[in-house]
């Protein structure tokens, strides 16, 4: 699970996704991938029944073979998803496959029965559509733009290729589906590019909204209802490969006095610039919310109590050790208490709320201390200011 960096705005153009939106993804692609299967066995019907009137006509053959073989793929993307776990690989890989499939169909059409039946097709080309709308329940713009893409270069890339081996012109390979027009194929191209930018338009609407409701005004950091979603979905992802995690809640020693003697606007800027420097002395891989007031929670996926604890000591030293400029001159050294819990990955009944309750208790087993120190696990951590 991946936090993007602190900013007023979601991550860069090929940035991952949110991970409250990765795991809507991995939603997204469930609710794809029982459509998908409802849809193969509706659409297998037809050609079942044509290829048993008439085995003897090719396109029968053929429509029949490319939808046994969108069933079967829809059978092993379901197995998938519930045998494996989810990464934007899999939204990638079943995005394109969908998109090649259709491609697959259209070729058959213009090998086993007319180039023109192919470029003129008016039920089978509009399932690029349907394809590509899927990939925005993904909700990530890159399986958006990649996929919708390759829908553009394959359909492309078969028309060059027909207009490369037939005349299209001739009246030979004029059928019911009509003659050929350059115009119209180019009208299908552009049609097909419209929809992949609606699609990742969508999404990055979907980003920024989700950037909105999850973000505190103050920090700019994660808010507390999105850390805990964030953090039951990184106990799920622990509990399953047996993986360690650690949570530590922080809070700012003597915060009340800095509001009542220099004012809330000075408050604020303390608790702006230490969610800066909390950000910035972190994995890129660790979530940091603010949890309300002067605290602030921070989740260290594939971290041992006892590492995650080392770590949030050094920050404190750090922070305790530079001043922080709130303006007019004025430089106050702040400090905070911090309480680490952890989990070996064994607990399957862990939730949230109790990973929460025991990095409070160590919290307060840190205040109680005398603060100014990190009571994890293994006990108080204590060096330096």
């Amino acid at each position: 699970m991946s936090a993007p960096p602190m900013s007023s705005a979601p991550g860069g153009f090929w940035s991952p996704p949110d991970p409250a939106l990765a795991a809507a993804g991995a939603d997204g692609e469930w609710a794809v991938a029982r459509v998908r299967l409802i849809a193969m066995a509706l659409l297998l019907i037809s050609p079942t029944i044509k290829i048993g009137r008439e085995p003897d006509i090719p396109i029968h053959v053929w429509g029949f073979g490319i939808t046994v073989l969108a069933a079967a793929a829809a059978v092993a993307i379901a197995w998938i998803l519930r045998t494996r776990t989810w990464h934007p690989a899999i939204g990638f890989a079943s995005s394109a496959l969908d998109v090649s499939l259709v491609t697959t169909a259209l070729v058959t059409f213009a090998f086993a029965s007319s180039p023109l039946e192919a470029l003129n097709s008016k039920v089978t080309f509009e399932m690029y559509f349907l394809a590509i709308a899927a990939t925005s329940l993904r909700y990530d713009p890159r399986i958006c733009l990649a996929v919708g893409a390759l829908a553009v270069l394959e359909y492309a890339g078969l028309w060059l290729m027909l207009a490369w081996w037939f005349d299209l012109r001739a009246a030979a390979l004029v059928t019911e589906g009509g003659t050929y027009t350059a115009l119209d194929q180019v009208t299908r191209l552009i049609l097909l590019g419209v929809a992949v930018m609606l699609s990742f338009t969508l999404v990055r609407r979907a980003e920024r909204l989700q950037h909105a409701s999850a973000r505190d005004r103050l920090t700019g950091l994660y808010n507390r209802l999105h850390f805990e979603r964030a953090l039951e979905v990184e106990i799920a992802r622990a509990l399953r490969h047996d993986r360690p995690m650690a949570l530590a809640i922080l809070d700012v020693d003597h915060f009340k006095p800095i509001n009542d003697q220099h004012g809330h606007s000075v408050g604020d800027r303390v608790l702006r610039e230490l969610g800066a420097r909390l950000t910035a002395g972190l994995r890129l891989s660790d979530v940091v919310a603010r949890h309300g007031g002067e605290e602030f929670v921070i989740l260290m996926a594939e971290s041992t109590s006892a590492r995650a604890a080392e770590r949030i000591e050094q920050l404190r030293r750090a922070i305790a050790a530079e001043p922080i400029d709130v303006g007019n001159g004025l430089t106050l050294a702040i400090n905070f208490s911090a309480g680490v819990a952890g989990m070996s990955g064994k607990d399957d009944r862990l939730r949230a709320a109790t990973m929460l309750d025991r990095a409070d208790a160590k919290l307060l087993a840190a205040k109680r201390a005398g603060r100014g120190c990190v009571v994890g696990d293994e006990g108080t951590t204590r060096s330096g200011p």
